[in-house]
């Protein structure tokens, strides 16, 4: 994206401010938690949690204030912990548009709203559902048309991460993109301006604001941005020891309906894994021991579990997000004791790895937090061939060519591999076998006796 003009960009006309509900026309899921914060700074903030039958009345009641925030996620629990999300309503842009050249010249808030606008047409992003002030900058929202499952998690924060890049001339806050995320209150102050948040934009279509779906919007924002523009691929060189997928591959996975790998989306995944090889292996979903003369216990199903957190957890909240996540697979008795000893060098690898330092490992430069690959992780955990079936990251070539051939029948045939059989006989049968002739001699016996017939 070029730079945007600040002094030559002819003047557009004002945006209309209209009156919206608080609740920004996002879709929400029939239950759940969300949190009301209210404070200048963090010292002086105060969080609360309430149920989402109570939003509107709580918002009602104490969304004037001044400083008022509210997460922005859907949670399980009275918690805004990453880990106990369960559902994603939209995808956001914080704008910190003062401290860039955009206002540099004096420009309304409204007018660089409109920059926003036009900016989304010459680059081919998709419009917000709507654009808020939020008394300094802007906030930039997309709803889905139904809440996203927190096992969206990580493709919800690539689209966050893509559109920041997209709207980095206008000071996009590279910070907000997390599911933890807290935002002003539409209604409430912003102290350090005096003015109130308000949306300033909506994209109504037919009377109702504009809702995308998700994975159609998470196809075309995680693309390439050329091939979004209709554009052609630039050649660059391959990166050194490392062969990157061709344009054509990429197209390619996109056509068959396949997820392109996004790095948070693996390693929040892989937790989803270790949750669900817990319930199969364990009648609370706890882990007690480790049984049935598996090694895989509580230490390694929680050093696994916080290795995937600190890949994608900001180092200062990530003690507390792996303790929450501890708990949900985890006894308390081993969280209030033995793990948190066990999670300090790791803690100390985090914190290293977010000042930028590296280590050296096997030869190469590396960060400081430990790693295992996928199938490293299968075989430590001892998962077996029936338990890969319930997973999504955790699984091995046999089961992937296992799904492949499955979704293959599926497109083709419209059935399982059950129904097919059913309604094959043949297959199920194998006649060839009770005549003493191979598949490809009978096949050729009933081809030869149709057509005499």
């Amino acid at each position: 994206m070029t730079a945007l003009p600040t002094s030559s960009f002819p003047p557009p006309s004002s945006l209309p401010v209209t009156s919206r509900n608080p609740l920004e026309g996002r879709v929400l899921p029939p239950s759940g938690w969300w949190s009301l914060i209210q404070g200048q700074n963090r010292k002086s903030m105060r969080q609360v949690h309430y149920q989402l039958n109570q939003l509107a009345s709580v918002l009602s009641a104490r969304g004037k204030g001044s400083d008022v925030y509210m997460s922005q996620g859907i949670f399980g629990k009275r918690s805004r912990r990453t880990v106990d999300l369960t559902h994603i309503t939209h995808a956001y842009v914080d704008l910190d548009v003062y401290n860039t050249e955009v206002m540099s010249d004096g420009k309304g808030i409204d007018i660089v709203a409109r920059m926003v606008l036009l900016d989304c047409d010459d680059f081919g992003i998709p419009k917000p559902s709507c654009i808020i002030h939020s008394g300094r900058g802007l906030y930039l929202k997309w709803f889905w048309r139904q809440p996203v499952p927190s096992s969206e998690a990580g493709r919800a924060i690539a689209i966050n991460k893509a559109l920041v890049q997209s709207f980095r001339d206008f000071g996009a806050d590279r910070a907000a993109v997390d599911m933890s995320r807290i935002l002003r209150v539409v209604g409430s102050v912003n102290s350090r301006s005096g003015n109130r948040v308000e949306v300033l934009w909506t994209n109504d279509v037919g009377g109702d604001v504009l809702r995308y779906d998700f994975n159609t919007f998470a196809d075309e924002i995680l693309r390439p941005p050329l091939a979004r523009a209709g554009g052609v691929p630039p050649t660059q060189p391959a990166r050194a020891g490392r062969k990157d997928a061709p344009w054509e591959t990429v197209e390619q996975q996109q056509r068959l309906g396949r997820k392109l790998f996004d790095r948070v989306d693996w390693h929040l995944g892989v937790l989803a894994d270790l949750r669900r090889l817990a319930e199969l292996r364990h009648d609370s979903g706890i882990v007690q021991v480790a049984g049935a003369g598996r090694q895989a216990g509580l230490d390694l199903f929680g050093h696994l579990g916080a290795c995937q957190l600190a890949m994608v957890i900001p180092a200062p909240q990530l003690p507390a997000e792996i303790e929450a996540w501890g708990r949900q697979i985890l006894p308390d008795w081993y969280i209030d004791g033995e793990f948190s000893r066990h999670c300090s060098t790791l803690l100390d690898r985090a914190r290293q790895a977010a000042a930028g330092e590296r280590v050296q490992h096997g030869g190469k430069n590396v960060s400081p937090n430990w790693t295992y690959n996928k199938d490293t992780l299968i075989d430590l955990l001892e998962i077996t061939p029936a338990e890969m079936r319930q997973m999504t990251r955790l699984i091995d070539g046999d089961e992937k060519r296992r799904r492949d051939r499955e979704a293959w029948r599926a497109s083709h045939t419209g059935q399982d591999r059950t129904a097919y059989l059913a309604d094959n006989s043949v297959s199920r049968d194998k006649p060839w076998k009770a005549e003493g002739i191979s598949r490809a001699t009978w096949y050729r016996r009933q081809q030869a006796a149709a057509g005499t017939g």
